[in-house]
């Protein structure tokens, strides 16, 4: 049986579900109605005859006490029509009137005088007057009335249980409809097919559903756009490098090269560039995975530009440019990596030194701008950035300034914006009022 179930569509034990429940909701409302009409039909013919019987059973104690005898009265009625609804029955339970002959001289069972009206008399003797309903139940108007009124419920019933099954087909087909089209949708992104999305036809769990469906298509769209894009950018990114490797090292072996010490020179500047390359990579295919691994220690960012001036300091005279630092002391000991940290201000100085003309000024900033976060900044005066490359400056091989391109691999900032919020803080970018850009990162002050 459970295998047989598994086997059932949605939409076909949707549809059986409602079946069973109307069918069983229909047969319980009729047979309900049907013993409830019964029973205030009884109780309204019994009432009315119990209140006839009252009134002969009257009559019949007041002819006694005038006659002293019911033999008279057992002979009038005999005389008189038989329409008179009731059996008489003397003390040894045997009728001596009915309106038909053939229960006359019939001895009645207990239960059958249970019904009737006892009537003691003053010789002690004990009559009963018994209904003639009781033995032979209700007469053919009455029954044709109970057949109709079955009738009209099995009409009624049926109609309701159409009506009722025709609106859960119209909601069966509501919700198993856009549950295909989900269905089909998902099998077709399955094969590659990420344009794909379903309508939305209402505002419901379903029409949240499709919403949802549709937002994963769209993520996975863009996703799939960012791998292509980036195996193309890392093709592109290796290729010369590679390139000039392989060059030179088959100009060594076949003899059109000297193996000079320049000639080596080169060579290890390229693998230091192509393990650069991969090193990078491996950091952002952590932070994509939440497997950078940080070690969070108590340190001061003063130490750390500190060390950052002593490293770069030579590159920024040699370039021209002038470098001026500015720690706010009220800033506490931060639990943070101080390597990665220190990683992620070098990135971002290197990206300043490259966008700044000579003669210009760079600026590292650390400021508390409340009570749980910290604000560094790295500013320079050059040309900024354009509207559309600051949404994009921090994705992988982006290159805001075309004429720069193959100076570097576009990594930097993605690898600072990864390392930053694997601190848990935020990084992005904008341009000064009076010219150049900024890059900020925010971290977190957390108690050491």
């Amino acid at each position: 049986m459970k295998h047989f179930l598994r086997r059932l569509s949605f939409q076909t034990k949707l549809l059986a579900s409602f079946f069973i429940v109307i069918l069983l909701a229909t047969a319980a409302g009729y047979l309900f109605i049907n013993q409830s009409v019964n029973r205030a039909f009884s109780d309204f013919t019994v009432r009315s005859f119990t209140l006839q019987d009252q009134v002969l059973v009257s009559l019949i104690v007041q002819y006694y006490n005038r006659t002293g005898s019911l033999d008279g009265l057992v002979d009038f009625l005999e005389r008189g029509p038989r329409d008179i609804p009731i059996l008489l029955v003397d003390p040894d339970r045997k009728v001596v009137f009915a309106p038909e002959e053939q229960f006359v001289g019939r001895r009645l069972g207990e239960s059958q005088l249970e019904g009737g009206q006892s009537i003691l008399l003053a010789s002690g003797e004990i009559w009963t007057v018994v209904p003639y309903r009781s033995l032979v139940g209700r007469n053919a108007l009455e029954q044709g009335f109970l057949r109709a009124t079955r009738a009209a419920l099995w009409l009624a019933a049926f109609a309701a249980g159409a009506a009722a099954l025709i609106l859960a087909l119209f909601l069966v087909r509501q919700t198993t409809n856009p549950l295909r089209q989900l269905e089909a949708a998902t099998q077709r992104i399955a094969k590659g097919d990420f344009d794909e999305e379903v309508e939305i036809r209402s505002s419901d769990e379903i029409g949240r559903l499709a919403e949802a469906f549709n937002e994963m298509a769209r993520s996975l769209k863009l996703s799939e756009e960012a791998k292509r894009r980036m195996i193309a950018d890392i093709s592109h990114e290796l290729r010369t490098p590679l390139a000039a490797v392989r060059s030179a090292l088959e100009g060594l072996r076949d003899g059109l090269f000297e193996p000079s010490s320049a000639t080596f020179a080169s060579l290890h500047d390229r693998v230091l560039l192509l393990t650069r390359l991969v090193g990078d990579l491996h950091q952002l295919a952590l932070a994509d995975a939440g497997q950078l691994s940080i070690e969070r220690q108590a340190t001061r960012l003063d130490a750390i530009v500190n060390g950052i001036v002593e490293t770069v300091g030579f590159q920024i005279e040699d370039s021209g440019l002038t470098l001026e630092t500015a720690i706010d002391p009220a800033i506490p000991a931060l639990l943070i990596d101080a390597n990665r940290i220190e990683q992620v201000l070098l990135n971002l100085l290197a990206n300043a030194i490259r966008h700044t003309p000579e003669g210009g000024r760079i600026e590292l900033r650390a400021d508390r701008t409340s009570e749980s976060e910290v604000t560094v900044s790295v500013c320079d005066t050059g040309s900024g950035l354009a509207p559309e490359d600051l949404e994009r400056v921090f994705e992988r091989f982006y290159c805001a300034d075309p004429a720069r391109e193959g100076v570097g691999a576009g990594l930097g900032l993605a690898i600072a914006k990864a390392l930053v919020e694997a601190h848990g803080g935020r990084a992005w970018a904008e341009n000064r009022p009076l010219g150049g850009a900024c890059f900020k990162i925010v971290l977190p002050i957390t108690p050491a």
